[in-house]
């Protein structure tokens, strides 16, 4: 199966058999395909993945991670009941956020924990639970079906992350945990709380801010700039302008943290799991570890597998959508 997550630069492509990664790739997209997280457009879209992952891979079945603009992802607490009851159930849960016709939108859910009384008998259910347009799905059907390919699982960001913690490290899975996804467009805060998903902070500042502020130190083109950067031209990396945007992300992502420590005085946080495409810009990496009050530990360290480490660092979702 290819783990497959099309970030707001790059295509993610992890390649799995038997839950074990075989090969990992990451590709820049071209302009204007992708906006925010958000797949613009579809046709250009498949002409690339026939370019850059057709080729490449000869697995042909897709497991995709959609972005989070395009689901609805909530914790629930509910009545023990069948799953044929469930599945009548679960679109009302969703009412507040969806208010057209629920027949075209898809639910799912993954059970945490079933409830029981001192009888034994279930009495509860604690449930995350997702909801996600068919529409959608269908366009995204229909552009594997143009590349050659054949979408046969997807699931929201949030679960695909979950899935490769508890999968790569028990000890992490078990308590509470952050993860950092420092990426192009914007950087992401996912707080997990006894191994289970609790929040996201989205923040609107992200590698694509450090690359402008490159770009205008190196009075060049922003895609001139990226290359500059990846080659610290003229100590770039150390620059007022470049150190102005690790200062503004770090203070963010700080604010984040305190904020949920401070709502949740029972929390055990210890570690902040770095990943994605700033993770390698170690003066960012450095002002973060001066300003935030826990422990960087990148993902890559959950794995001693060179490959598997890069993965982790660069793809983590594409990885943890095939173990979901």
């Amino acid at each position: 199966m290819l783990g497959m997550e099309i970030g707001a630069s790059r295509l993610k492509i992890a390649e799995m058999k038997d839950d074990m990664l075989s090969r990992f790739d990451a590709v820049y997209l071209p302009d204007n395909i992708v906006r925010g997280d958000e797949l613009v457009a579809y046709d250009a879209m498949s002409e690339f993945l026939k370019e850059n992952a057709r080729k490449k891979f000869r697995t042909k079945s897709v497991a995709l991670v959609l972005p989070d603009s395009a689901t609805y992802v909530r914790r629930l607490n509910m009545p023990a009941m069948t799953e044929a009851q469930l599945k009548v159930n679960l679109p009302y849960e969703f009412h507040d956020v969806i208010n057209d016709d629920k027949a075209g939108y898809l639910f799912d859910y993954a059970m945490i924990r079933m409830n029981s009384n001192s009888d034994g008998k279930p009495v509860s259910m604690d449930l995350m639970a997702s909801a996600v347009s068919r529409e959608l799905i269908e366009q995204y059907q229909d552009m594997f079906r143009h590349a050659g390919m054949k979408l046969v699982k997807a699931a929201p960001r949030i679960m695909a992350l979950g899935a490769l913690v508890r999968t790569v490290s028990e000890d992490a899975a078990a308590g509470d945990f952050a993860m950092l996804d420092l990426g192009n467009a914007g950087t992401r805060v996912d707080i997990f709380h006894n191994g289970v998903y609790e929040v996201t902070r989205s923040i609107d500042i992200g590698i694509h801010d450090v690359v402008t502020a490159a770009s205008e130190v190196l009075s060049c083109d922003p895609h001139i700039a990226r290359e500059y950067l990846a080659d610290d031209q003229d100590n770039v990396l150390e620059s007022e302008e470049c150190r102005n945007v690790y200062s503004s992300i770090s203070v963010e992502v700080m604010r984040a943290i305190n904020y949920y420590t401070y709502e949740n005085r029972d929390n055990n946080l210890e570690n902040l799991y770095f990943c994605g495409g700033g993770a390698w810009i170690q003066p960012l990496m450095q002002e973060l570890a001066n300003t935030i009050p826990l422990k960087l530990v990148s993902l890559s360290q959950l794995s001693e597998d060179y490959d598997v480490s890069n993965a982790l660092t660069d793809g983590p979702c594409a990885v943890g959508i095939c173990l979901e």
